[in-house]
């Protein structure tokens, strides 16, 4: 294999590469300018597109006069209120200052779409005769939804059906629903004494966000709550966040009840795209120097809002097919969705990312990396993931090229549940079809085993077993099916289960007969789940409708 001198660590065809990335970053901004004086080049782009096929060009799932009103609605949102208040949901901001300066927004849903009503038409009894915007509420239990890289809390609402939404199936269940902000990003670029354009404002890692973001925010939520502890549910990123500032803060684990990982990652495989791994071999100066020290790819916003939201959506699964291989199937109204895929992080991060990938440890950001570096020689602090007393969950695609479940497994205590979706990548956690039958049942399952909640003192008196709270449209059977599946266990030891998402379509349901012995499902107490149905839910037949 043929070596450049003196940088011989690179093979020649990486310098090939990173040439070519150079070429691509220098002209970038003059195509910027000539989309920007030349409106009409959009749809001569457009009429392109639909004449490569190289994915299933978008078709509404819906080709009704009420679907597509809906649709030009939906592409008129901007922001994670607009989509939550859209849905009927209530919406709350709240912001969080970090123990180092940074201002987060916290956006909570803080009940369900019939409770809104109520309040809205003041229907309601002696609960809901508060504020709609009261900043504290009743003893519902907590979630924290903490979205990826490069995102924001958009991606966890935008959606043309709320009954695929994570986030508003728990509200509409009954928790207090909150949606994350990391530092940076679209609704956290705030800081007491740093500006956005200053380089100091974005030189963080992850380090900082396991330090200072998801500890403050719990903190903060569980003041304004009053909640003894609250659940966490991160994708991607966000399980790295969780990982890590779990392993590092021992108080952390008290305060949280259960950490679920969707699209889990702490060590990524290594990526298929031959120029982004010539970068991840190259040093850190090298990425500095073809991106900046500030913010990575600004430049996607205006790339969203030049282009047709076919055309950007276009794109967006061209270029993750390059980066990952992914096929983005089982995922619709990718107009809609992808405009709100992108929000603002620090190139530090990317660094942090690619050190975790080329040492091949899930570790804290190395300040000074030598040029040659080896997992034997490096001095840099790992995260000791294997000291999370927090139970954890897990939720991967098969057919996801990022996370290497195995390091994982190898490296925290044993999971409470694990479920593989065979057809999933990474994006379907977000935005997949089939999550309400294949995903969300074990969700719901797992936060009525181990989320708290509170009572006053006359129900703390009852020895009533807690409800399983769920909604319509996800029966207690398939909640009990799908924890069955996640958590059977071989020989003593907790193996999980793969689930065909395209079968659970094709049947409306996760069949138990299509997998292997599993545990005896447990059984929650039917009367009085039947009860809360009727007190949150009355006239749901409308949200299914």
């Amino acid at each position: 294999m043929f070596y450049v001198p003196i940088l011989g660590r690179l093979r020649l065809q990486d310098y090939f590469r990173l040439l070519l990335a150079f070429i691509v970053l220098l002209l970038e901004p003059l195509f910027r300018f000539v989309f920007a004086i030349l409106p009409p080049l959009k749809w001569l782009v457009e009429s392109a597109r639909t004449k490569i096929p190289l994915f299933k060009p978008y078709e509404p799932t819906e080709n009704t006069a009420d679907a597509k009103i809906r649709e030009s609605a939906l592409a008129n949102l901007s922001s994670t209120e607009d989509f939550i208040r859209f849905w009927n949901f209530p919406f709350q901001p709240h912001y969080v200052t970090t123990r180092d300066g940074f201002i987060l927004s916290l956006h909570r849903i803080p009940f369900s779409r019939q409770e809104n009503q109520r309040r809205t038409l003041g229907l309601s009894k002696k609960k809901s005769q508060m504020s709609i915007d009261s900043v504290t509420w009743t003893n519902r239990p907590v979630v924290l939804l903490w979205h990826g890289f490069l995102m924001c809390s958009e991606v966890w609402v935008a959606t043309p059906d709320p009954m695929e939404s994570l986030a508003f199936t728990l509200a509409d269940a009954g928790y207090d629903v909150w949606l994350g902000n990391t530092r940076g990003n679209k609704y956290s670029c705030k800081n007491r004494k740093l500006k956005p354009s200053q380089e100091e404002f974005w030189d963080f890692s992850m380090d900082e966000l396991a330090r200072y973001d998801l500890p403050d925010a719990v903190n903060y939520i569980l003041k304004i709550t009053g909640a003894p502890s609250l659940s966490y549910i991160g994708f991607s990123q966000g399980t790295a966040q969780g990982f890590s500032a779990l392993s590092i803060d021992a108080d952390l684990n008290k305060k949280i009840n259960l950490f679920i990982a969707l699209a889990p990652a702490t060590k990524p495989l290594k990526l298929k795209n031959g120029t982004v791994q010539s970068l991840i071999n190259t040093t850190p100066e090298v990425i500095y120097l073809l991106f900046g020290k500030k913010s990575l790819l600004s430049s996607a916003y205006f790339w969203a809002n030049v282009l047709t939201d076919n055309t950007f959506a276009h794109v967006i699964d061209i270029a993750i097919f390059g980066l990952f291989a992914w096929n983005s199937r089982f995922m619709d109204s990718k107009n809609i969705i992808y405009r709100h895929l992108y929000s603002y992080s620090s190139v530090k991060i990317v660094v942090h990312w690619f050190q975790i990938i080329k040492s091949k440890r899930f570790q804290m950001y190395d300040d000074s990396p030598s040029i040659v570096t080896t997992p034997q020689q490096t001095g840099v602090p790992r995260y000791p993931t294997e000291l999370i007393q927090t139970p954890i969950a897990l939720f991967h695609g098969g057919e996801d090229t990022l996370p290497d479940i195995p390091f994982i497994l190898q490296n925290i205590q044993e999971p409470v549940l694990q479920l593989e979706i065979e057809e999933y990548e990474h994006l379907q956690f977000l935005w997949g079809r089939g999550q309400s039958k294949t995903v969300f049942p074990a969700i719901l399952g797992l936060l009525a085993e181990y989320s708290q909640v509170w009572a006053d003192a006359q129900e703390s008196e009852s020895d009533e077993p807690e409800l399983c709270r769920t909604v319509p449209w996800i029966a207690i059977d398939d909640i009990e099916a799908l924890l069955a599946l996640g958590q059977r266990r071989e020989n003593g030891k907790l193996v999980g289960s793969k689930i065909s998402v395209a079968k659970a379509l094709e049947h409306g349901r996760v069949n138990l007969d299509d997998h292997a012995t599993v545990n005896q499902p447990r059984v929650y107490p039917e009367q009085r789940f039947q009860r809360d149905l009727e007190e949150h839910f009355e006239d749901a037949q409308e949200y299914v409708d």
